[in-house]
């Protein structure tokens, strides 16, 4: 909360500095070089993934499957952009993410085609984060007053920190209670481009969409089972992509400060990889990734500086 006030205060401070008229002028193109924006947010998302028996993606086609359901939960974010020559730029993202509710649901089956299932759990997840990293460089070319397009290329990484819990916690400490973990990080570079949209000196739009080719790497510890290893019971790897939209109105109460309220949705999917379990008297035993996918959409609203 002392930042959030902090980053007000040094905000109005800079809008106060004296101002020329038109909040997109020439003059201004060249004076604001570093652009950021501080904001607030709320996200929710759905996650699977499945393995198969064995490595020939047999035995059965499906013998275990995790699905998170409307993971949901606070966080914020800080978006940096660099004007490092006339129209070429530098920008970086940073986002992060609380979760507080949610639920997932364990299935294990006996036969092809998710039929005979031998066990099912549904389970607590209100607790864990995301988080989401990407630096990019790229290109702005003002096609007219009205619209200006950037095409950017970078490296992203997203992570998710996610709990299976039970409904019902017990609070005797001596009790050994269901917490299992897992986490996923997806990484790797990405293109994409921006369009900017000036309506008047005080109201325009931003709009950015990307594509990713991502490297999937999960670690998970299932606490209460002793026949696997701890805290690595097993991981999974395997290869896939990403897509995510966004679009953002601002109103420019000047050309130094603004507010902006954005929505944003994003996609990513794995093809086939590897499951390694790692069990508790030192043995491994490998079988097939069957893939992992997740979506999420968000809300956020906050304060822009052009500097």
């Amino acid at each position: 909360m002392k930042f959030c006030l902090f980053f007000f205060l040094f905000a109005i401070s800079f809008s106060a500095r004296p101002q020329s008229k038109g909040v997109y002028s020439k003059g201004n193109d060249k004076k604001n070089k570093v652009t950021l924006h501080f904001y607030g947010a709320y996200q929710t998302a759905d996650f699977n993934w499945s393995i198969a028996g064995n490595s020939m993606g047999q035995n059965p086609n499906v013998l275990s499957e995790v699905k998170w359901k409307n993971i949901k939960g606070p966080g914020m974010g800080l978006d940096i952009r660099l004007n490092i020559w006339s129209p070429v730029f530098l920008k970086a993202s940073y986002q992060r993410n609380f979760i507080k509710s949610g639920k997932v649901s364990d299935t294990d089956y006996a036969s092809d085609n998710r039929t005979d299932p031998s066990y099912q759990a549904g389970l607590n997840s209100n607790e864990g984060l995301t988080y989401t990293y990407m630096a990019a460089g790229g290109y702005e070319f003002k096609i007219n007053s009205f619209l200006k397009l950037s095409p950017f290329a970078g490296y992203l990484k997203s992570a998710q920190h996610l709990h299976l819990k039970d409904f019902n916690e017990e609070t005797d400490p001596a009790i050994k209670n269901l917490n299992s973990t897992y986490q996923a990080n997806w990484t790797g570079p990405l293109i994409g481009a921006e369009a900017d949209f000036r309506f008047s000196n005080q109201l325009s739009l931003h709009s950015m969409v990307n594509y990713k080719q991502l490297k999937y790497n999960a670690t998970a510890d299932w606490n209460l089972i002793d026949a696997f290893a701890h805290p690595v019971s097993f991981r999974h790897t395997a290869n896939g992509y990403g897509t995510a939209v966004l679009l953002q109105i601002n109103f420019h109460f000047t050309s130094v400060l603004s507010v902006f309220a954005r929505g944003n949705y994003s996609y990513s999917n794995t093809g086939k990889g590897t499951d390694e379990l790692f069990l508790a008297d030192g043995k491994e035993v490998q079988s097939q990734f069957n893939s992992a996918t997740r979506q999420g959409a968000g809300l956020a609203a906050g304060i822009g500086l052009n500097l």
